[in-house]
């Protein structure tokens, strides 16, 4: 067993059997709820912190101990974000901020287009003479 797969092992164990990482998870995964629905599945991951050349757009030099993702999943659809750092609840936090960030960024087009697709509709239905 390689050293990253030591890393990996104990990541995951970390994760499944330390209450207070389960906890930390729970208050994490709380930020999430403005964006899911009951059919959401919230995935937290320890994924080998050994970054592979073209397994990833993120290269780095450095070699870190916990490389976290979290998943959002909902029928056949599903977004994710994934962290490395040498302390879990960083690595946790990190891929939690990463991925509300992005889901913040999708609401604000969505909503950015609806507005617009509202106002033209509002506009077309006006019976107003200028």
């Amino acid at each position: 067993m390689s050293a990253n797969s030591n890393f990996l092992k104990t990541t995951t164990d970390l994760i499944e059997t330390s209450l207070e990482i389960k906890s930390f998870i729970h208050q994490q995964i709380i930020d999430f709820q403005p964006f899911i629905t009951p059919e959401t599945l919230i995935l937290v991951i320890a994924r080998d912190p050994e970054i592979k050349e073209g397994d990833d757009e993120m290269v780095s030099d450095k070699s870190y101990k916990h490389r976290i993702a979290i998943v959002l999943k909902e029928d056949e659809s599903s977004i994710e974000a994934e962290a490395f750092n040498d302390d879990i609840y960083e690595a946790i936090k990190a891929a939690k901020e990463e991925l509300v960030s992005r889901l913040v960024e999708i609401q604000s087009e969505l909503e950015t287009s609806q507005d617009r697709l509202a106002a033209i509709h509002q506009a077309g239905s006006s019976n107003q003479v200028h």
